[in-house]
């Protein structure tokens, strides 16, 4: 009978916030022309980044000849991913004498694990935005919604107003139109800002997972931020098993949301400033208007270091704690923030982007 008997989950993969309720469902078939009084499910699941094995047990009965749904609403405390895979099933008697393992077939294996990933929830800013066009960054993004005066691109052509420039007179279109008009240029947008996560934690400490969501949550809110106020923009981060810097550039809401589940699925590590050391030691990167490290860990001689090495023009130093600090860190080279856990937004209303 148990060979007729299969368990899987529906949804195999599924986004959603740290305060959601996530619906699983998992489909039960009953092949026999029997039923079963009491059916046992072990659910395993587990955040990927820290490995923490928790099980849920499942009690239902299955009818004869007949395909049931279950449905599980499950939540998360931390970002990152969340697995769940189906660790055992067993028939149980009425009397619960008797306990059938249902067997593991190619239906079960393929559905046996579903994963969802916990992101980021939107936290308001309205932080202060540098122009660091003026810094002759290099650059081949123009804002959409703004005008400059750069000749390269034109933003607009538009009929012709008090007080545009004469030199911008488009007089081709003009002669064709029998009315003067007027090319508005475009204004370049560098990739001036650089996010630069740590993904260095200490996994002793009992706060760890938090001190990384509230990594997290930062850079994410700043970066939906910056693209919001059409700000292209770097992310960066060392990626341990490929042993190289990840760069991902930020451009739209479809390039944030990317960036969000890359970072996700980065590996944590136990050294302190590989991000940093290792984007040094790149043999393509750029000077950037305003480096921003993300770090649970402050190291002195660290904003010297991207200082020597010319990496920008300014120097934010974004340092991830699990309470509020009220001692303030003097760095010769960068301003230190203290972004303290579950409040993120005030810890950064201050600084200019």
């Amino acid at each position: 009978m148990s060979k007729k008997i299969s368990v899987g989950f529906v949804n195999t993969q599924k986004t959603a916030g740290r305060s959601s309720k996530i619906p699983v469902v998992l489909r039960l078939q009953n092949r026999s022309k029997l039923p079963v009084a009491n059916m046992i499910i072990e659910i395993e699941y587990y955040n990927t980044l820290d490995g923490d094995k928790n099980t849920m047990k499942i009690n239902t009965p299955l009818y004869p000849d007949d395909v049931q749904y279950l449905t599980l609403h499950v939540s998360a405390k931390h970002y990152g991913t969340v697995r769940m895979n189906i660790k055992r099933c067993r028939i149980v008697d009425m009397l619960k004498l008797f306990k059938i393992r249902v067997s593991t077939d190619a239906a079960s294996r393929l559905f046996g694990e579903s994963t969802f990933t916990i992101v980021p929830d939107y936290i308001p800013i309205e932080n202060n935005i540098a122009n660091y066009a003026e810094m002759g960054l290099e650059t081949d993004d123009y804002s959409k919604t703004s005008k400059g005066d750069d000749p390269s691109e034109i933003f607009d052509i538009h009929e012709y107003h008090d007080g545009d420039k004469i030199n911008r007179i488009h007089w081709k279109l003009t002669a064709k139109q029998d009315k003067t008009m007027v090319k508005d240029y475009s204004l370049p947008i560098s990739n001036s800002i650089v996010l630069m996560a740590d993904l260095h934690l200490d996994t002793n400490t009992d706060d760890y997972m938090l001190v990384y969501d509230t990594l997290v949550e930062a850079i994410a809110s700043i970066s939906y931020y910056l693209i919001e106020n059409d700000t292209p923009h770097k992310v960066v981060w060392y990626d341990k098993k490929k042993d190289l810097s990840e760069v991902v550039n930020v451009t739209d809401e479809e390039s944030a949301r990317l960036l969000i589940s890359l970072l996700l699925q980065a590996s944590v590590y136990d050294e302190p400033d590989l991000s940093m050391i290792n984007y040094i030691n790149e043999p393509e990167r750029y000077k950037c208007g305003h480096l921003m490290y993300f770090s649970p860990a402050y190291n002195s001689n660290l904003s010297g270091v991207m200082n020597d090495n010319d990496l920008a023009f300014r120097y934010s130093y974004m340092l991830i704690t699990n309470k509020k600090k009220d001692d303030v860190i003097n760095d010769e080279f960068a301003e230190v923030v203290n972004v303290t856990a579950k409040h993120v937004a005030e810890s950064i209303q201050e600084i200019c982007l």
